[in-house]
């Protein structure tokens, strides 16, 4: 009984044994379970935060780098801009004209006018508008330190209203500019505007070339597709100003902007147009232009129809010959027979040019720029109609008289 007791005791004692490491084993496993239970959803929420915190400083860091890029793209223009005008300044004058004006009851009355202007060379010329200083019976300009300087008219060109005033440099510091091409421009191209809108001296505006081959007309001028149109603003005081393209060179000459209810349309004179006359206004106080020395009108479809024209849909209609002119030199004919259609009067019977030397010519524009092409002395062919018969005549084009503009 007692080894069975004993027995039975140790069994007891090994199963208690057994027992108890085999629930220790099991809680163990179970613990351990639940301890890596909780390790993975601590290391998952751990995770999402950093993912969470992650896209958060990144979604920061990418609102961050576009505001400083688009700080740094902005520091980088305004820094070309703020340079170009350091560049540009000790060559850009302030023009103050004194004149008279004739009002509509015949009386004169003193005028000021303001405008812009700047140096072509270190001789004391100035290139600006007509327009500025046309009225003028005293000119002054003022640039850096150089207040109310006296200037002179050196010529003046209204058919394409520009002008030179001159200064006595005396030692002062005068840095011209730079001239660009303007034949190469591209719409969308950035410029820059200075000038001295309504006496606001030196004034800086950008924008880009909005459009070319613009037309323009003033009481003295014409333009026939040639002119730079710009958004840079341009108002009363601007005229005679520099176009500058980026690269700090004289592009065009700020001229006029468009009236009324338009915003941000304004016209500049192509400096290419401007710089081939230059050394005639300096020499000859004028341009010396070609002349052909006739008034004409286009002829259209309907306007053949109109008046029973054969043989002939376009071209000019010579209405007028100036006495002594290579025209009527050449014996180009005018008309004799005139009608008069409610405001309209037309001189018929003249003859009908529809080429010059073999171009087509079908509008008084597409012939004054066609003659502007050519120099006085140039000889020149024109296709004639006239009575049902064609023939050509040569010209030998003249320099246009001062007194016509």
């Amino acid at each position: 009984m007692f080894f069975q007791k004993r027995q039975h005791s140790i069994g007891n004692i090994k199963n208690s044994e057994y027992k108890y490491k085999f629930g220790y084993k099991i809680k163990s496993k179970i613990r351990v379970k639940i301890a890596a239970s909780f390790l993975s959803v601590f290391l998952l929420a751990f995770l999402s935060i950093l993912i969470f915190a992650g896209s958060f400083y990144l979604e920061s860091f990418g609102s961050n780098a576009k505001a400083y890029a688009s700080n740094y793209i902005s520091h980088k223009s305004s820094s070309i801009v703020e340079k170009l005008f350091h560049e540009m300044q000790p060559s850009i004058v302030h023009i103050q004209v004194l004149g008279l004006a004739r009002l509509k009851n015949g009386a004169i009355m003193p005028e000021e006018d303001i405008g812009t202007g700047f140096f072509i060379n270190k001789n004391g010329d100035i290139l600006t508008n007509f327009h500025v200083i046309g009225n003028a019976n005293k000119v002054e300009i003022s640039f850096l330190k150089y207040k109310n300087v006296k200037a002179s008219i050196v010529g003046t060109d209204p058919s394409s209203d520009i002008a030179i005033i001159h200064i006595n440099p005396k030692g002062r510091k005068i840095t011209p500019v730079v001239f660009g091409d303007s034949n190469n421009l591209k719409v969308g191209e950035r410029v820059m505007a200075i000038g001295n809108p309504y006496n606001l001296y030196q004034t800086v505006t950008t924008g880009i070339i909005s459009g070319l081959k613009r037309s323009l007309v003033f009481p003295t001028a014409r333009f026939y597709g040639n002119i730079i149109q710009t958004d840079a603003a341009i108002n009363f005081g601007n005229s005679g100003g520099p176009l500058v393209n980026y690269r700090g060179h004289v592009i065009g000459i700020n001229t006029a902007k468009l009236a009324g209810e338009a915003q941000n349309i304004g016209f500049a004179i192509p400096i290419n147009l401007a710089e081939r006359n230059i050394p005639e206004l300096i020499k000859y106080g004028r341009i010396i232009k070609p002349w052909l020395g006739i008034e004409a009108i286009k002829v259209t479809k309907s306007f053949t129809r109109l008046f029973g024209i054969k043989n002939v849909n376009k071209g000019l209609l010579v209405e007028k010959v100036f006495s002594g002119s290579p025209a009527y030199k050449a014996g180009i004919r005018a008309g004799k027979r005139i009608i008069q259609m409610k405001a309209m009067t037309y001189v018929l019977g003249g003859d009908i040019i529809t080429r010059i030397n073999n171009k087509k010519v079908d509008s008084f524009s597409s012939l004054e720029r066609m003659i502007n092409s050519f120099v006085p002395g140039q000889l020149i062919v024109l296709k004639i109609h006239i009575n049902n018969k064609v023939k050509f005549i040569k010209v030998k084009l003249g320099a246009l008289p001062p007194s016509i503009t």
